[in-house]
């Protein structure tokens, strides 16, 4: 075995037990706060809290970490989440206006198609110029992020909130927020926002574990030079995990707009530090190589579980995302210096 091969495993073995170490880290986080929440708050740990408020109302955003968790094992990065989520919003209201004279029958569905259709496109802008121009993912999406709002704010004339008009398509749209299915008798329901979120889960594992494509992906975010020179379409692999990040986060928007019938341009603002932050806490590094959607799972409920906390302890707004950021800055700066010592 060469110097450089051992090295090349001494480095991936240290990224492991780092990964590991940090898997272990968080859950045993996660069982503390959520004991000491509990403790605080009898209601913490019963279905109505931890289901139906909890998971429900993280079910969108961990839809949109669970793309970004595509993007980032491929050594990606994406700012833009956030602002392609708007936009889509935007797009979704003013299709489901536009076809309201067909019905909901046709109008929801061809709405939907169509802004998944949009938010495909736009996670491919990204794609085309990160993988296949090779400008920076960091100035890529930083520029996107900006543009994409300013789309969203032409659509709406300025940045005017848009509301589907409609109130039977409206009633009927809801449902996709407002629908529960039983799981135990009617006092232990799921609403279709997990249900949904599942779904992307389930497939977003068997993609990643199972097929040629999460294999690829994973080898690009270890060594993408390795992974081109052994025949893998490193362009193609890369500028799809963008698009499939834009997908989830029309998915998103389906269901943001479900629940308030309604899109801005200037919403969900913000929402991308979130994602990021769940899935670098998860235990996905920077440099991508490693991580997996479950391991998101575990950060995504994690971060929740602080939010929740600092709500019990009354702690402001303005305050919560110091810590988010706080704790993004710790876990990268582990993992940095996690790989520093491996490497020597």
């Amino acid at each position: 075995m060469s110097k450089g091969q051992k090295e090349r495993r001494a480095i991936m073995s240290g990224a492991l037990s780092f990964s590991r170490l940090q898997r272990v880290s968080v859950l045993s986080l996660l069982v503390i706060l959520g004991a000491y929440t509990s403790y605080r708050s009898p209601t913490f740990l019963t279905w109505g809290n931890l289901v139906d408020n909890l998971l429900t109302n993280a079910a969108a955003l961990g839809i949109m970490a669970a793309g970004m968790t595509f993007v980032m094992i491929g050594g990606g990065f994406d700012l833009s989440v956030a602002s392609i989520t708007a936009v889509c919003s935007v797009v979704l209201v003013l299709c489901m206006d536009a076809l309201s004279s067909f019905g909901p029958v046709v109008a929801i569905p061809v709405s939907v198609l169509l802004t998944a259709l949009v938010g495909i496109a736009l996670g491919s802008v990204n794609g085309i110029l990160i993988a296949h121009i090779g400008v920076n993912p960091f100035v890529v999406t930083l520029s996107t992020m900006l543009v994409f709002r300013g789309i969203a704010l032409i659509l709406t004339g300025g940045g005017q909130a848009k509301q589907v008009a409609d109130l039977a398509l409206r009633n009927q749209f809801n449902w996709i927020y407002d629908a529960r299915i039983p799981l135990f008798g009617r006092s232990y329901q799921v609403s279709m926002p997990i249900v949904i979120f599942v779904v992307v889960l389930v497939v977003g594992i068997y993609l990643l574990r199972f097929t040629r494509f999460g294999h690829y992906i994973y080898a690009i975010g270890g060594n993408e030079e390795a992974a081109r020179l052994a025949g893998v379409s490193t362009r193609r692999i890369k500028a799809a995990t963008y698009a499939l990040c834009g997908f989830t986060c029309a998915l998103a928007a389906v269901i943001f707009v479900a629940y308030t019938a309604t899109a801005q341009a200037e919403s969900h603002q913000g929402k991308e530090l979130d994602v990021i932050a769940s899935v670098i806490v998860g235990g996905t590094p920077l440099g991508g190589g490693s991580g997996g959607l479950l391991a998101t799972l575990t950060g995504l409920i994690l971060l929740q579980v602080i939010q929740n906390l600092l709500t019990q302890l009354s702690v402001g707004p303005e305050y919560r995302p110091v810590i988010t950021g706080l704790i993004i800055v710790v876990v990268v700066t582990i993992d940095v210096l996690a790989r520093r010592r491996s490497s020597r």
